[in-house]
This record gives C-alpha cells, sequence and structure tokens, in this order.
C-alpha cells in the first residue's frame, strides 16, 4: 500500500474488500500491457479452482467484487460528471502547459508529509516534459482551521492564486517547505514575505469550493492525500519518481 495521509472520514473496510479490491486496481494500474483473452481464461481457471477448494469465501468476495464493481461504475460517472471542474477550471492552481498534451489532477494537502515528498517529483515533471500540466486540488484534511486564524491553507492558496498570482508559486513553495504543519506563525510569516495578506481573510467562495472537492474526492473512492489522476489511471498516494515518469510518458504516447 502507498504511504497516503489519511482522511479524517475514512470508513473502515473488510480486510476481504482490501485485498481483493487492491489486487483489482494494482492489477489495471501498474501493467500497461493488455492481457491477452488466453491470460484472461487462464486466471479464470485459476481463480475457480482456489474457490471451489475454499467456498466458505465464495459469499464474501461475491458481495465484495459486486460492491466494487458498482464502485467503478460510479467513479466514471464522477469524473464525467465533474470533467470541466476538474480539468477546465481556472480557480484551480496549476503548473506547467496552459495548452497540454496531458493533465495530471493531484489532491494534495499542504500539510500532509507525503505531499510534500511527492512534490519534488511532480515539479521534475513539468521540467521534463513541457507537455504536461498539473492542477492542484487542495484539501485541509490535515488541519480543518489554523489555530488563532480564520482560514486554512486550501482556502489561502485558492484566494492568492485568483487574487494575487504573481505570487503564488513562491506561496506554494514555502508552504510545501515546511516539514511539519503550518501554525499562525509560519503562515503569517509566508504571507508577510510574498505581500499576501489579504489572502487570510475567511472566505464563503473558497469554503464552498474546498467542500466541492472533498465531495468530488470521497465519490472517486479515495481515502488520504496525495492522490493523482494521470490520464484513465487513479492512483492513491505517494509514489516515486520512475513511476510517476513512467506513467506520464505511458500516457503521452
Amino acid at each position: 500500500m502507498k504511504p497516503l495521509c489519511l482522511s479524517k472520514n475514512v470508513l473502515s473496510t473488510s480486510i476481504a474488500t482490501i485485498i481483493l479490491v487492491s489486487s483489482i486496481i494494482a492489477t489495471s494500474m501498474v501493467s500497461a500491457v493488455t492481457i491477452s483473452t488466453a491470460q484472461q481464461q487462464q486466471q479464470i481457471r485459476e481463480i475457480s479452482e482456489l474457490l471451489q477448494q475454499n467456498p466458505d469465501v465464495i459469499e464474501g468476495l461475491h458481495a465484495n467484487l459486486s460492491q466494487y464493481i458498482d464502485g467503478q461504475s460510479s467513479i466514471t460517472n464522477t469524473l464525467k460528471l465533474n470533467h470541466d471542474y476538474l480539468y477546465n477550471n481556472p480557480l484551480h492552481p496549476y503548473f506547467g502547459a496552459q495548452d497540454a498534451k496531458l493533465t495530471v489532477i493531484n489532491f494534495t494537502d499542504y500539510n500532509c508529509p507525503y505531499c510534500k515528498r511527492l512534490e519534488s517529483g511532480l515539479a521534475e515533471v513539468i521540467k521534463n516534459y513541457p507537455d504536461v500540466r498539473i492542477v492542484n486540488v487542495y484539501l485541509p484534511f490535515q488541519q480543518r482551521m489554523i489555530p488563532g486564524m480564520q482560514t486554512n491553507t486550501a482556502w489561502y492558496a485558492l484566494d492568492v492564486w485568483e487574487n494575487n498570482r504573481d505570487n503564488f508559486a513562491e506561496v506554494h513553495r514555502l508552504m510545501m517547505a515546511k516539514p511539519s504543519r503550518h501554525d499562525k506563525n509560519s503562515i503569517m510569516k509566508i504571507a508577510n514575505m510574498t505581500n499576501s495578506q489579504g489572502s487570510l481573510l475567511a472566505n464563503q467562495q473558497k469554503k464552498e469550493m474546498v467542500e466541492k472537492n472533498e465531495q468530488i474526492f470521497a465519490k472517486l473512492g479515495l481515502r488520504g492525500t496525495p492522490s493523482l489522476i494521470i490520464g484513465s489511471e487513479i492512483i492513491p498516494g505517494f509514489i516515486p519518481q520512475s513511476q510517476l515518469e513512467a506513467l506520464i510518458e505511458a500516457q503521452l504516447k
């Protein structure tokens, strides 16, 4: 399982579901090679033999598989309904190409250590692949509000992007650079350094936008940050640079 920062409302999941769904997802994500009909038939035979040898697991696996298939349909519908919101929304901060061949959706949290680890890899992607754009979709799971302030890191970043665009890159860099969770002192320091104090005020529009981000995130069946959408692939959790670039290259072909 890839490292990620879990959202606070993660529901408990049965071990059987985790094993079954993780296996199916891993197969679909990791392998870029389409399974041949002969291979599929062999796998079906092997699964059939395993179930005949272990009939007591059939009922649970059937229910979990049905749930997984229903979930995949729900994910497809969610992506379709929210495509423009995620990919063509000028209110989401982005880095890289404006007219990109490939847009990567990055569900991220400025207080998530794994998001900060992933950031260097995403910066390399922007540098090495000029046809790629990375859209940041913010989720303040690790800190709903900054203690002593009327905002959080997500609302603050979104307001800087909209109203102080020239300073956004530096605000983003400084917020990602802090290894631990932000507090009032760290955010005030960043705001003073970047002349973005006006973006620290409470903002209902940004609050509603982040709420929608969270709703989409949940409907996609994701459990924590970082999580990426690269082409047709949904990747939950941190992935190393080599795997990230391999996924990028596969989508650009």
